[in-house]
């Protein structure tokens, strides 16, 4: 496996996702990909909806945050594993952004968290993991995630 997604989605679910993910690419040699999907970049004016401000610029700092956790990560991984890791926030629906990222980087696995949620939960959300896994040409390895 040559490179290896990563697919955070909150940062205290990193440590585990990240631990795994290192796992595999010390045994195959291969290269990390963080990835965060985001809402659309409150930047563009294109994207802007109807709305006050401070949510705009929630939205950014947000943004940037998630940014500099990913960047910080990926450093960590190539200082203390020696693997080279990159970090990348973009914009967009989750199982898609993911597919385009997939095919753009050549990714061999996808690794992402799984927490157990109840019935009717399940009945009234979409559930991005399966949009996700019937999407994907490649292996998805789902982390079961601990309650913090």
């Amino acid at each position: 496996m040559k490179n290896i997604l990563i697919a955070i989605s909150q940062p205290e679910d990193a440590k585990q996702l990240i631990s795994q993910a290192v796992k595999i690419a010390q045994d195959t040699g291969g290269k990390l990909w963080i990835v965060h999907v985001t809402e659309a970049n409150p930047d563009d004016f294109l994207a802007r909806e109807a709305g006050p401000q401070y949510i705009y610029d929630k939205r950014a700092e947000t943004r940037k945050k998630a940014k500099t956790y990913v960047d910080e990560q990926a450093i960590k991984i190539n200082s203390e594993y020696g693997i080279s890791a990159e970090g990348l926030v973009i914009q967009g629906a989750v199982a898609k952004t993911i597919k385009e990222t997939v095919e753009k980087y050549n990714i061999d696995l996808v690794v992402a968290g799984h927490r157990k949620k109840d019935f009717l939960y399940s009945l009234f959300t979409a559930n991005r993991k399966k949009d996700l896994v019937d999407e994907l040409k490649i292996p998805l390895l789902a982390v079961p995630l601990q309650v913090h």
